[in-house]
């Protein structure tokens, strides 16, 4: 079974739908994080968001 269809079977929905939402919840962080620059956790949940953006595009690009 491949991948897609485990996910959209456990309601983690598309990855191009996962990406949109980690995308806007990036905004959100993105101006909490100009104002607060030494903020750790900012950083770490930025690094985060990106971690699972890349590997979305990673696991579309595959199932191409």
């Amino acid at each position: 079974m491949s991948i897609n269809k485990i996910v959209l079977q456990n309601g983690f929905g598309h990855f191009k739908v996962q990406n949109y939402y980690l995308i806007k919840k990036l905004k959100k962080i993105k101006y909490h994080f100009t104002y607060n620059k030494k903020d750790t956790k900012c950083k770490i949940t930025i690094n985060k968001i990106l971690h699972k953006i890349k590997k979305n595009i990673f696991l579309i690009k595959k199932s191409l």
